[in-house]
């Protein structure tokens, strides 16, 4: 049994004659008789009692024509959702966002989602190493993390540079000048942004304080900006890092610095692997996404 006999059997019920079903199928009244006859032979029953006057769907024919009607209305939603997919309108779009991102991604699934509301978003949170590792593993489609020192093999859009901030806990605000140096903070407890593969920003700032002839303090490191911001929030130690954006975090126990004399190149990107296929709604994603 296969489709093309569900639907050709489906039509002789509904039209309750083997005469105007062939004529609405476009086909020859003898197949359609033969094809109804294999049905019964094959299902080894009765599916339509046929009499001179008279049309009778057997207890056998009306299951099977529910049965036909199921599959046969699965059959046309699988079509539909194919040619969604097909045209980007539909499916899923895998996204995977650094901590130090997640505010900007959130701006962007706002404005996505008012364009694409039958488009799925799986959401994967980590550091930047672990989702450069996805990436190539290809889990994730897309990436919104800090640009690592190599983006050969990605394409990227680039988003708006940060600067390099030294947040402090406010009350120790009053022991600093205007403009502190890196030689003048260096004593202070110091939360460090942690070493990641591919990326350079605690190598160059271990070499500024170095060639500034000091050494920073360091009691904690750690790889999620967030929780580096609430843990100097909390008073435990200061830190140097990307500015981004942190509209969801907790400022009011911080005093922020820019910091010009650590000047290292800080840049947010979308990122997906060079001729690698992605989804059409991830494509979609992407195609939104300016530079």
């Amino acid at each position: 049994m296969d489709i093309r006999q569900l639907q050709y059997y489906k039509e002789i019920v509904k039209q309750e004659n083997i005469s105007k079903a062939a004529e609405i199928l476009n086909i020859a009244q003898p197949p359609l008789s033969q094809l109804l006859k294999k049905l019964e032979i094959e299902l080894d029953t009765t599916l339509i009692h046929r009499y001179r006057q008279k049309w009778e769907l057997t207890e056998s024919g009306k299951l099977l024509y529910n049965y036909a009607e199921q599959v046969l209305s699965q059959m046309d939603e699988v079509k539909k959702r194919i040619h969604e997919i097909e045209e980007g309108t539909a499916g899923t779009v895998r996204i995977g966002v650094s901590s130090a991102c997640s505010n900007m991604l959130i701006d962007y699934l706002a404005d996505f989602r008012e364009q694409f509301a039958g488009i799925k978003i799986n959401i994967f949170s980590g550091d930047s190493e672990g989702l450069l590792k996805k990436l190539n593993q290809k889990e994730i489609d897309i990436a919104l993390l800090l640009r690592p020192s190599n983006t050969e093999q990605y394409e990227t859009k680039t988003l708006k540079e940060e600067p390099t901030i030294l947040i402090v806990p406010s009350s120790w605000s009053t022991t600093l000048t205007k403009q502190p140096t890196l030689k003048e903070i260096a004593h202070l407890p110091f939360i460090m942004l942690g070493a990641m593969e591919g990326y350079s920003f605690n190598r160059n700032l271990l070499k500024a304080f170095e060639e500034h002839e000091a050494k920073p303090n360091i009691m904690i490191e750690c790889k999620d900006i967030p929780m580096l911001v609430a843990l100097v929030n909390r008073g435990l130690g200061i830190s140097i890092i990307p500015r981004m954006n942190y509209k969801s975090l907790f400022y009011e126990h911080l005093k922020i610095y820019e910091f010009r004399q650590f000047d290292s190149s800080i840049v947010p990107v979308m990122m997906k692997l060079k001729d690698a296929p992605i989804s059409k709604a991830a494509t979609q994603f992407w195609q939104m996404v300016k530079k």
